[in-house]
């Protein structure tokens, strides 16, 4: 008795493996094209009916973002002007491109910000440093100047940015982009080392930024 439940114990140890095994054989086909898919990512979804992939899918939920953005960035300026009556002045300035230096050392994390930008006609060059956006404001006109706050320089690199740029430029708008901390404590130092706005929202940098 002993012996015999012993041989069913090993065999039970044995049918996991072959499960496995006839399940591998039986969806072979299905898993290579699987696997194939991942490898080109060209997984689906279906949307209204609709099969997209996943580069399909993701094209357009960044172009529905950027719209949003846009749309309450627009909100969000008229708001700040509450009055219509210089609209005639300030469309005198729309549909011209403008050139924009965006300072950060991780510009992947604005990447829609910048798509919405430069779809809208206008120019990004991005710069890793403050060395390295000083040497190209240098040696280019801007428009306007954008920047984090913290890079590994240094906790207030935006802030000393905008103190280098205003011994070149006093005029030129300067918008630091940051956390909320760095926009709520760190506000009233940035103002008065000559940076026009501080934020932490994209839709609002969006709604100041004179374009």
């Amino acid at each position: 008795m002993d012996s015999l439940a012993k041989l069913l114990s090993a065999l039970s140890s044995l049918a996991w493996p072959v499960i496995f095994g006839l399940m591998l054989y039986k969806f072979h086909e299905p898993i290579v094209n699987l696997i194939k898919s991942a490898q080109g990512r060209k997984f689906t979804i279906k949307v209204a009916g609709n099969e997209l992939t996943m580069e399909e899918a993701s094209e357009q939920q960044r172009k529905i973002v950027n719209d949003v953005q846009s749309r309450l960035a627009e909100i969000e300026k008229n708001i700040r002007s509450k009055t219509f009556e210089n609209s005639t002045n300030n469309d005198s300035g729309k549909n011209i491109s403008k050139s924009i230096l965006w300072v950060d050392d991780s510009p992947k994390n604005n990447s829609f910000l910048m798509a919405s930008l430069q779809e809208r006609g206008h120019t990004v060059v991005v710069s890793l440093d403050t060395e390295d956006g000083l040497n190209k404001f240098n040696s280019r006109q801007f428009d306007i100047v954008i920047s984090d706050m913290a890079r590994p320089e240094g906790k207030k690199a935006g802030i000393y940015l905008a103190k280098q740029i205003r011994k070149v430029n006093e005029h030129v708008p300067f918008f630091i982009f940051c956390s909320s901390w760095a926009a709520k404590n760190l506000k009233d130092e940035a103002r008065q080392s000559g940076v026009t706005d501080i934020t932490s929202s994209g839709t609002t940098l969006l709604g100041l930024l004179p374009l």
